[in-house]
């Protein structure tokens, strides 16, 4: 059988009630522009809302429009991109502006998705948040959400998509998917808290639990689906780690200056120990290979910089 909900005209008053009280708000949410949107969804990929919303305002003062984006070189929106991490991302925005740019901005979440650098989810925010399209986005919260008041805790792929496309408020699209992401990350959590959770009477998942109003009265209590907690491998001095230092380098270089590859461990060790020339030269070309860097011939020694275009 197909997951369902059940109630759903309650469940979808009683989340867009509470997203009017409690939901983010962010200026991309209250323009509705596009490019605004873009930016946002791009820049909001696996990095923490409080980390984009300063990097947002900056990265829109130097690209106001998607045609000023479009004409920037790769160099100068990786500049751009300092602080965000996962560096590619800012290259496949970087290539959707200048599609966009030539052709015009599609509406619907299918023609977006066919735009190089912008995936599924992206699309879906855009034509709903910018165009009103009935485009369901589904992330880890929206996943966790829709799994928990469906029961079907394994809901994944086409069934979660289905299921997402089945509940949609299609009267409001953009205000529904901002609902199911801001529930998710704030009280549908990993540990839910249940005991705030508007939604709580209709959810099977908490139904399941025993006893269900132990649960709802009790926010400290453990539940046998949180994740296991993994430590996580040390940052500093990773090879990542290395990766991002060496951009760090490269962006702090002027525009069209190089810096030759034997003078790197002397500024990305800071304070770790520098890694091997095989490593680093390792690590380089793997930037190049990601388009974040070029190589050089500065008269005869290998050098680097960030790439032109």
């Amino acid at each position: 059988m197909a997951p369902e909900i059940a109630s759903l005209p309650d469940v979808q008053a009683a989340l867009l009630g509470w997203h009017r009280q409690h939901g983010l708000r962010a200026p991309w949410r209250e323009s509705g522009e596009p490019y605004h949107v873009l930016v946002a969804a791009v820049m909001a990929q696996q990095t923490q809302m409080s980390r984009v919303l300063p990097a947002y305002a900056r990265f829109l003062a130097a690209f106001p429009s998607v045609e000023a984006l479009a004409a920037a070189s790769a160099a100068d929106v990786i500049r751009a991109w300092a602080g965000l991490g996962y560096n590619q991302r800012a290259l496949r925005l970087h290539r959707a502006a200048r599609t966009i740019a030539a052709d015009g901005w599609p509406r619907d979440a299918a023609a977006l998705a066919r735009i190089e650098g912008i995936g599924p989810f992206t699309a879906a925010i855009v034509a709903s948040f910018a165009f009103g399209q009935p485009a369901a986005c589904v992330d880890t919260n929206v996943r966790r959400v829709l799994a928990r008041l469906s029961g079907d805790e394994s809901l994944r792929g086409a069934a979660l998509q289905r299921l997402a496309d089945d509940v949609l408020a299609a009267a409001e699209p953009a205000r529904w998917n901002q609902a199911l992401m801001d529930y998710g990350a704030s009280v549908c959590t990993p540990r839910p808290k249940c005991a705030q959770c508007v939604v709580a009477r209709w959810c099977v998942w908490r139904a399941r639990k025993e006893p269900p109003l132990a649960l709802v009265a009790d926010e400290r209590a453990t539940y046998d689906a949180r994740p296991t907690r993994r430590r996580q491998p040390a940052y500093a001095g990773s090879r990542r780690y290395y990766r991002g230092r060496t951009l760090d380098v490269l962006r702090a270089l002027a525009p069209g200056e190089r810096i030759r590859i034997d003078a790197l461990p002397a500024l990305i060790g800071d304070g770790h120990p520098a890694p091997y020339p095989g490593d680093l030269r390792e690590l380089i070309d793997g930037l190049v290979r990601d388009g974040l860097a070029a190589l050089h011939d500065a008269d005869g020694t290998p050098a680097v910089s960030l790439p032109d275009d």
